[in-house]
């Protein structure tokens, strides 16, 4: 756009379009560099072993417990983003989005050293497995990734997934929440309150049915209440804990992905040295015009 035109004769618009373009992409060079330098610079970590924080993990997807299907092609899925478009009327080359919408549906992430749950709330998510057609209906061929298509082509349809199985790459906040959360006095307080606000455990322990409990009737409700959260924190104890994948809670990459690391790595260095060009080229014909009508 910019190399048809001599900086001294472009119009003042187009010098700052120029200017503007010259900052976006430095912006966008940065913000891609530093992308590429924490998927680089961050070890793996292994679920089992895994600090708890910002932390980098590889391993295979695996679906919801509860069967996930994908809103257009009823495919099994971890996760799904998917866009419904009509052709408009007038131009036929444009469309408009009729329908639109991404799976929040929490799945595991599996690594051989243990399993995460993965929430992709908040996650950008980059599907190696992709589909983009046309018509009026789309039904999936059994066994292949192909998408059959029936009818006119007034809509197009895209559709992400990770599907089972998948390797998947993630950068979150990792979490590792334990079966015993809130302390054994705090406990035992909520559970004598339950009970002294249920009738029927009340007339249990309320020994001379005069419809209060005394000091001694209290006690023993109290001593029951400890022994009965004791023996619930026994057996929860001894229950693994629940690991989670979620967003940071600051501005901190989280990604989610099922493209080969090293390919990511490799796409968004290009990506980066090429917002780097066009902003030297819009900062460089912007400048030297605005000089020149100085």
């Amino acid at each position: 756009m910019l190399s048809g035109l001599s900086p001294s004769g472009a119009a003042p618009q187009v010098l700052f379009m120029a200017l503007a373009l010259g900052a976006v992409g430095l912006v966008q060079f940065f913000r891609l560099q530093r992308r590429r330098r924490v998927m680089e610079d961050m070890p793996t970590a292994r679920i089992r072993s895994a600090a708890q924080g910002y932390v980098e993990l590889i391993g295979r997807a695996l679906p919801p417990d509860a069967p996930l299907f994908s809103p257009i092609t009823r495919t099994p899925c971890c996760w799904y983003r998917y866009k419904i478009e009509k052709r408009d009327d007038d131009n036929k080359n444009s469309w408009s989005v009729e329908e639109q919408g991404k799976s929040t549906t929490q799945f595991w992430l599996d690594d051989d050293t243990g399993r995460c749950i993965v929430d992709p709330e908040g996650a950008e998510v980059r599907a190696r497995s992709r589909n983009t057609w046309t018509g009026a209906a789309a039904q999936l061929i059994p066994g292949t990734s192909e998408v059959l298509m029936t009818g006119d082509n007034d809509h197009r349809y895209t559709e992400h997934l990770i599907l089972p199985g998948q390797t998947l790459y993630a950068l979150g906040w990792f979490a590792s929440l334990s079966p015993l959360q809130a302390s054994a006095h705090e406990e035992v307080r909520e559970r004598i309150a339950a009970w002294k606000a249920d009738p029927q455990q009340r007339r249990a322990f309320d020994a001379n049915r005069d419809g209060e409990l005394d000091m001694a009737e209290f006690e023993q409700l109290r001593q029951q209440a400890a022994a009965a959260v004791e023996a619930e924190r026994r057996e929860r104890a001894a229950q693994p804990q629940t690991h989670v994948l979620k967003k940071p809670k600051d501005r901190r990459l989280f990604l989610l992905t099922t493209e080969p690391h090293d390919d990511l790595g490799g796409k968004l260095r290009w990506q980066a040295w090429a917002w780097l060009a066009a902003g030297v080229l819009g900062l460089a014909y912007g400048g030297a015009g605005l000089l020149m009508r100085v």
